[in-house]
């Protein structure tokens, strides 16, 4: 991830030849760079190792993602969750991984796809330590939990996915106008049909908090072999194996949310 991270930057730096590519970047490719650059860096010291690997790339309304084994990516619009990737398994606990072993997957194998996003949606990315222990109702509610009334659903929030590879939900027609005219405390509808309220999510959502609490609740269910069901446990039992509770694993979680960008840099 550090090499990832320092490709992803080579887009904002204007003395690289990456700069002027800067909307051609995909996330595989510097998947690819990066694993290229950390395996030599591991021959060289003589070390093994493996990992699963998500990167994810936002251009415009365009949210590019590659995905490596049971990392896993979730949108949330309006208080429904409606984006979830599928894990890439071999087996059973067995996932794909990049790592130094001959027999290791590659970025090439990565599950790619891209989303249309809109303002105000709430990305999290996380660790299979997360998807193992939290249900997408369990990961959902924290979620609405953090979300301002306006950006709530309107009634129970709901698992509403599409799983088109090129996927895009336009937003709803805005209603008829009103025939009176409105009173002056009421809000106009917004002119794209979304609702009042939307205008600056930043202001009303803590992607720190929403994060931290996700992470949280893995954590507690991770701990507790007592736990009544799991996701790792539904797995298991389809498996033929006994195994009840959370499942003890790393717990990492990235939240962001789809603002309006301020300043862009000058790629003239």
């Amino acid at each position: 991830m550090h090499h990832v991270c320092r490709e992803v930057q080579r887009y904002e730096d204007i003395d690289d030849e990456l700069f002027s590519h800067y909307f051609d970047a995909t996330p595989v490719d510097i998947m690819r760079r990066a694993y290229e650059i950390t395996i030599d860096e591991m021959k060289a010291a003589s070390k093994r190792g493996s990992s699963t690997a998500c990167v994810v790339v936002l251009r415009g309304d365009e949210l590019r993602v590659a995905n490596l084994g049971d990392c896993g990516l979730t949108v949330v619009r309006q208080g429904d969750m409606v984006y979830r990737t599928e894990e890439q398994q071999h087996s059973f606990n067995y996932p794909y991984q990049l790592g130094t072993e001959p027999h290791s997957d590659k970025p090439s194998d990565a599950q790619v796809f891209r989303l249309k996003i809109q303002k105000g949606d709430v990305i999290i990315v996380g660790s299979d330590g997360v998807f193992d222990n939290l249900f997408d109702e369990d990961i959902l509610e924290e979620v609405s939990l953090h979300l301002p009334p306006a950006m709530r659903a309107a009634g129970e929030p709901e698992l509403r996915y599409s799983t088109d590879s090129l996927w895009y939900e336009p937003p709803p027609p805005p209603p008829p106008p009103r025939p009176e005219a409105a009173a002056p405390s009421e809000a106009p509808p917004a002119a794209d049909g979304a609702r009042p309220g939307l205008a600056l999510p930043q202001f009303h959502i803590d992607p720190r908090a929403i994060s931290r609490a996700i992470a949280q609740r893995a954590k507690l269910v991770s701990e507790d072999a007592r736990y009544t069901e799991s996701p790792f446990q539904l797995r298991a039992m389809q498996e033929g194996l006994y195994y009840q509770g959370g499942k003890r694993d790393d717990i990492a979680v990235v939240v962001a949310v789809v603002t309006d960008l301020e300043d862009t840099p000058d790629r003239r």
